[in-house]
């Protein structure tokens, strides 16, 4: 394994080239990245604009909205970003990833003005050692073995809910430690996944897109992850899931998925 999913290639004030690795590989076609890492990517580039846009280094990024307009390859990428509006109280970046000249994925990141409230937050318990001891994931691709999993409840082949810890063996980027909202998308677009009810042999169920919600600031590595799909009967699905951290619970993901035969899969 590399150390990192993307090395730079080169940064600019609005966007950046970049080189995927093999580790952004996907379960079904294996040059086609998985969606946490351009989601984490994307987010990244979001905050790094906002911030160099506004000169504000008080920005937490809280909310993500993706939408895969094609399929991200497994290659050497581009990404964008434009501040669509900068108050006081927040600033919303909209981003875009594109490859060959051709756009990939959509992004709209909003970012929230630090201030103190922990005076009407409730107090969060002291931090809780996710527990050992516990089975693995049976994610067997790149990006899936890219992720520390420890299995609460459920499987990749037990159909049905499931409920994992993750944390990221790699870096998004060398020496750029991630940040919440990059955590929570690049674990976050595996709910899918962890909750799938469908043989992964028999059938596809990409997410065309992926929402996170943080309410407050991710702490520590590791991500608690409960996960619950549904499939309806014209050929779409909804995941969710509700994420934790070591001291509760942090938000929260939405992914709609297309349905269809394996031999009919792609974005």
């Amino acid at each position: 394994m590399v150390n990192t999913y993307f090395q730079i290639v080169d940064e600019g004030a609005a966007g950046g080239n970049y080189l995927a690795g093999p580790e952004t590989g996907g379960p079904w076609v294996a040059d086609r990245q998985h969606g946490g890492p351009p989601n984490a990517l994307l987010v990244h580039e979001a905050e790094r604009v906002a911030m160099a846009g506004t000169g504000r280094s008080d920005l937490l990024a809280v909310r993500l909205a993706a939408e895969f307009v094609g399929p991200v390859p497994v290659a050497e990428v581009s990404a964008e970003a434009r501040i669509v509006r900068a108050a006081r109280s927040a600033v919303l970046v909209e981003a875009t990833l594109r490859a060959g000249g051709r756009e990939c994925l959509h992004a709209r990141v909003w970012l929230v003005g630090g201030r103190d409230t922990a005076a009407i937050a409730p107090p969060l318990p002291a931090p809780l050692e996710p527990p050992t001891g516990l089975p693995p994931l049976n994610m067997r691709f790149p990006y899936g073995d890219s992720i520390e999993w420890r299995t609460v409840r459920g499987n990749i082949d037990q159909p049905g809910p499931g409920v994992v810890w993750a944390r990221p063996r790699l870096e998004l980027l060398a020496g750029q430690p991630l940040s919440g909202l990059q955590r929570a998308a690049l674990i976050g677009d595996s709910a899918s996944g962890i909750s799938s009810v469908l043989d992964w042999s028999e059938w596809s169920f990409l997410n065309v897109d992926l929402d996170v919600h943080l309410s407050r600031p991710v702490i520590g590595d590791w991500l608690h992850m409960d996960a619950a799909t549904a499939i309806g009967a014209a050929g779409s699905g909804l995941a969710r899931s509700t994420l934790a951290d070591v001291c509760g619970p942090v938000g929260s993901t939405l992914q709609t998925l297309v349905v269809a035969p394996v031999r009919a899969a792609g974005r």
